[in-house]
């Protein structure tokens, strides 16, 4: 079974980075809505929320073990009569979500601050310090589909919001047929309904954010 090593919406992250020149293979609307998810699957993961249809509610007030997850948490708590789940995926992906994940990766060394200098002013970008982590996450992915494993539960939410952004066009591509047909399969049938309900809700923000983009 395959396992994940840093926490799921840091995951994303590297697979949403192409790991050779550490371009964002997102925009950054995208970007921030599948974070956005996965901070709130974090926080499902820890059993602090569960995801009731189109609610989040509390169940564990206590902080999580790490800075970014007690931040959403300590947040969700301070707005108790607003918690709709699309609400906070949007709310996350205006640049909370982001500079969370950003912020833990470069503590972790998974990242390094770049700074571009231009006539509209300098661009600051976060740059995967290492190819074979930023890579593995997606790589962990194909390799256990391929061999017929078992993802693990955390791995399974990132597959769901590979899909929910487009990320798998770039991710997955070169699976076959048969090998994605299994991987939905596993989504289908061995990830909580809760977790089901969180990655909809994900694609269907990111598909309002496109439409919204063409307009």
């Amino acid at each position: 079974m395959a396992s994940s090593q840093l926490p799921l919406a840091d995951d994303l992250y590297l697979a949403a980075h192409d790991s050779a020149r550490g371009r964002c293979l997102l925009s950054p609307a995208t970007l921030g809505l599948g974070l956005a998810a996965g901070l709130i699957a974090e926080l499902v993961l820890w059993r602090r929320l569960d995801v009731l249809d189109t609610k989040l509610a509390v169940v564990d007030e206590r902080p999580t073990a790490e800075p970014a997850t007690s931040a959403v948490l300590e947040q969700l708590l301070r707005e108790s009569h607003h918690r709709l789940v699309r609400d906070w995926i949007s709310f996350l992906a205006t640049g909370v979500a982001t500079e969370l994940v950003e912020r833990r990766l470069a503590r972790a060394g998974h990242v390094r601050r770049e700074e571009k200098r231009g006539l509209l002013g300098t661009k600051v970008r976060f740059v995967p310090t290492d190819t074979s982590v930023a890579g593995w996450p997606g790589s962990r992915i194909r390799i256990a589909t391929s061999r017929g494993e078992f993802l693990d539960r955390p791995d399974l939410v990132l597959t769901g919001l590979v899909l929910a952004t487009g990320l798998d066009q770039h991710v997955l591509v070169t699976l076959e047929a048969n090998e994605r047909e299994q991987l939905f399969d596993q989504l289908r049938r061995r990830l909580p309904v809760m977790l089901q309900q969180l990655i909809g809700h994900a694609e269907a923000a990111v598909g309002d954010a496109v439409m919204a983009r063409r307009a």
